[in-house]
């Protein structure tokens, strides 16, 4: 929106008198001549146009063409759509924008204003054998240690059976080993082995020495998506329980 700003310092260092009474300022020159008159409103006093005094002093506010992106921006992300109807119908006044201007892609609005679909209440690629995928999460610190010094616990849940395996551990680090025994576990007591660890992007799991674990037994990995913990939800809730 095109206005004015009135700098009060300026004014007094050139002998201007600024006088604010009863939601109204006054400005007048250094003959003491009325130069302006701004209405107090929501907080600001507004320079408004007004018909020019018989001694040729006066303020106005000057109406610039703007266009259709730059007011998208000054008011506050609105839609483009909205903001013509609004100047055409008087309700923001003091600008004309400019109608050969179009609406460009707005990266701010694409990050703030994007949603994401609802995630599924069920799984629709459940595993059907014991270590088939299994679930990884990690949990930790608390703000006291265990009796044995751990500070951390690996939950691991077969998403096959959902047969819950927890490991403390005294540091993140200790996770390959949790896995290690994990794995052996499950080959020892089934003869199968892990085909899919699904887990979130902590460090602890996407360590180099982890991730070149896994690939020299050809595991694969689902990661999910940053800061969407229910796509680990089984993990989540395993550690809920």
């Amino acid at each position: 929106m095109a206005f004015t700003l009135i700098s009060i310092s300026r004014l007094d260092k050139a002998d201007y008198k600024t006088i604010f009474y009863k939601g109204m300022c006054t400005i007048k020159n250094p003959k003491r001549h009325t130069v302006a008159t701004i209405p107090h409103s929501d907080s600001l006093y507004w320079v408004i146009a007004s018909k020019p005094t018989s001694n040729g002093h006066h303020a106005n506010i000057a109406t610039e063409k703007m266009d259709i992106n730059l007011a998208h921006w000054k008011f506050g992300h609105i839609s483009h759509n909205a903001i013509r109807h609004a100047v055409s119908k008087g309700y923001i006044t003091g600008i004309e924008l400019d109608n050969q201007s179009k609406p460009k892609f707005c990266e701010a609005c694409a990050k703030a204003k994007s949603a994401r679909q609802p995630f599924p209440k069920e799984s629709e690629t459940q595993a059907t054998k014991y270590g088939e995928r299994v679930h990884w999460d990690l949990w930790g610190p608390p703000s006291v240690k265990s009796l044995d010094g751990n500070s951390y616990v690996a939950a691991c849940i077969d998403d096959a059976t959902h047969e819950t395996m927890l490991y403390f551990q005294k540091a993140k680090i200790e996770t390959i080993n949790s896995y290690k025994c994990d794995e052996a576990y499950i080959h020892t007591q089934s003869g199968s082995h892990i085909k899919v660890v699904r887990s979130n992007q902590g460090g602890e799991f996407l360590s180099n020495k982890f991730k070149q674990y896994q690939n020299d037994r050809g595991t694969g990995r689902e990661l999910t998506v940053h800061d969407s913990p229910p796509q680990n939800g089984t993990a989540k809730q395993g550690m809920r329980t």
